[in-house]
C-alpha cells in the first residue's frame, strides 16, 4: 500500500530551510564562516556557594580542589578508633576485677575452712552425731524385740500392701474406703512410733548425747556466722569490690563514649560525602574499582 503524504510532517522541514536561508543571508558574501554569530556562546552560571561556604567544583577542576585539601573527618575517625580501644580495655578490666573479687572471696573461704578451729568444730560435730546414732540404736534394742512393736509394724506394712492391691485392681478407690484404710495404716505407724519415743525418753545417756550433738552443731553454726560477718568487713574484699565498682563506672562511660563517637563519625562522614560528592575528595579511594571505574 502506498503511504499518503502528510503535509504536517513536511512543515518542520520547510520551516528549517527558510530559517537557514534567512540567517545565511546575514553572513558576508564569499566567506565560509556564515555560521558564526548565529548561536552566541552561553555564559556559564556563577558557581553555587552552598550553605557551608564551599563551591561545587565541576569535574574539570577536581585536581585543584583536591590539592586545596579535604575535610574528610579524620579526627572523628581517630576518636572512633580510640573509643573502640578504650571500650575493649575497660571491658577486659571489668572481667578481671570480677575475677579478682571472686578469687579474694574464695581465698577467704578456703582459709576459714582450713583453719584449725573450724576443722576441730566440724570433727566434734561429726563425732557427736555418730555417738547419738549409736546411742539411739542401743536405746531401741529393747523396743525392736517387743512383739507389740513388731506386730504394729507388720500391720502397717500389710495395710499399705492392701491399699496398693486394691488400687491395682479397681483403680481409684472411693473416698470413704481410702480414708478408712489410710487412717488404719496411720494408727499402726503411730503405735510403733509411740513405743520408740517412750523408749528414747527413758534413756538418760541418749539425752546427754543429743545435748552434746546440739552444742557441737551450734558451735559450727556460730563459726560460719562469724565468717559471714568477717567477709563483709574484710579489707581485701572491700577493696576488690571498690575496684569492681570503679571499673563498672569506667566501662559504662567508655561505652557511652563509643556510642557517641559512632554517631559523630557517621554524621561527619555523611557531611563530608554529600558536601564533596562531585569534587573527588569526598573520601579516599584505594586500589582498582573494577571495570566500571572508581
Amino acid at each position: 500500500m502506498n503511504r499518503l503524504f502528510n503535509p504536517l510532517c513536511a512543515a518542520p522541514i520547510f520551516l528549517g530551510m527558510i530559517c537557514g536561508f534567512t540567517l545565511a543571508a546575514d553572513a558576508p558574501p564569499g566567506t565560509q564562516e556564515w555560521f558564526r554569530g548565529q548561536n552566541p556562546p552561553m555564559t556559564p552560571p556563577a558557581p553555587s556557594t552552598g550553605d557551608f561556604g564551599q563551591t561545587n567544583v565541576p569535574p574539570g577542576n577536581r585536581a585543584a580542589q583536591a590539592a586545596a585539601g579535604s575535610d574528610f573527618p579524620t579526627d572523628q575517625m581517630h576518636d572512633w578508633v580510640v573509643a573502640n580501644a578504650q571500650y575493649a580495655y575497660w571491658h577486659a578490666t571489668f572481667h578481671r576485677a570480677e575475677k579478682e573479687l571472686e578469687d579474694t572471696v574464695r581465698m577467704a573461704q578456703f582459709t576459714f575452712e582450713q583453719s584449725k578451729e573450724y576443722q576441730e568444730a566440724v570433727a566434734a560435730e561429726k563425732r557427736a552425731y555418730d555417738a547419738y546414732i549409736a546411742e539411739r540404736r542401743h536405746a531401741l534394742e529393747s523396743v525392736v524385740k517387743d512383739p507389740k512393736y513388731l506386730a504394729a509394724l507388720e500391720l502397717r506394712d500389710k495395710t499399705a500392701d492392701r491399699i496398693a492391691a486394691l488400687r491395682a485392681k479397681h483403680g481409684e478407690l472411693p473416698r470413704d474406703i481410702m480414708v478408712e484404710l489410710a487412717s488404719l495404716k496411720l494408727q499402726f505407724a503411730s503405735d510403733a512410733h509411740a513405743m520408740e519415743t517412750e523408749a528414747l525418753d527413758r534413756d538418760d545417756a541418749l539425752k546427754s548425747t543429743r545435748q552434746r550433738m546440739v552444742e557441737a552443731n551450734a558451735r559450727v553454726v556460730a563459726l560460719r556466722a562469724t565468717f559471714d560477718t568477717s567477709v563483709r568487713t574484710n579489707p581485701q574484699i572491700l577493696q576488690a569490690r571498690r575496684n569492681l565498682e570503679d571499673t563498672r563506672v569506667a566501662l559504662i562511660s567508655s561505652e557511652a563514649y563509643l556510642n557517641a563517637s559512632c554517631v559523630a563519625t557517621a554524621l561527619a562522614s555523611d557531611y563530608s560525602f554529600y558536601r564533596h560528592r562531585w569534587d573527588g575528595v569526598a573520601a579516599p579511594q584505594y586500589g582498582w574499582a573494577g571495570p566500571y571505574g572508581y
